[in-house]
């Protein structure tokens, strides 16, 4: 199982990290030395992570005793983080549907996802406005999730409450916020 999620990792190495067009990083009002670089992301995860190979842009290491791998895409301006949790085909119904709930209420900025057949955890962000603050609270987020997969599906940060009970009609009229 362990080679299929290094696997499922390299794979996703590969994949463009999103479809959209190119985008110029310089944003006004924004001074160069405020924009994330690869070296400065490089620097981050020197500092802050375990087991730590690759470069230019893209990193597998080890975070929290979770392993995660960090990808760019320099002209999309975009980066991601994933970490695996196991293959899709052996989730249940119930944790599909706890995910989801996750997504809306504990998880915070990193995301349960799948992909190529296995489930991951995913943070997604534009890459030049990217802070540190943010990154270590990426890193934490993710390591979170995944260890509580299966029980609590938080990233531990913050929870805008608890899923309300799912309507007595599969049509809804109004949203239930």
């Amino acid at each position: 199982m362990r080679k299929q999620v290094m696997i499922g990792l390299l794979v996703l190495t590969g994949v463009s990290l999103l479809g959209a067009g190119m985008v110029d990083p310089s944003k006004p009002g924004a001074a160069p030395q405020d924009l994330m670089t690869i070296q400065a992301l490089q620097d981050i995860l020197s500092d802050t992570v375990q087991d730590l190979k690759g470069g230019d842009g893209h990193w597998r290491f080890t975070y929290a005793d979770v392993q995660m791998a960090l990808l760019t895409s320099r002209p999309h301006d975009r980066m991601r983080i994933v970490a695996p949790i196991g293959p899709e085909a052996e989730l249940t119904g119930q944790q599909r549907k706890r995910m989801l709930e996750a997504n809306f209420h504990s998880a915070l900025d990193a995301r349960y996802a799948t992909s190529n057949g296995l489930v991951y955890v995913a943070y997604i962000h534009p890459l030049s406005p990217l802070r540190r603050e943010e990154m270590q609270s990426a890193l934490r987020q993710i390591a979170e999730l995944v260890k509580t997969f299966g029980t609590a599906y938080s990233s531990g940060e913050l929870s805008f409450g608890s899923p309300s009970p799912p309507p007595k009609s599969d049509r809804q009229k109004e949203p239930s916020y």
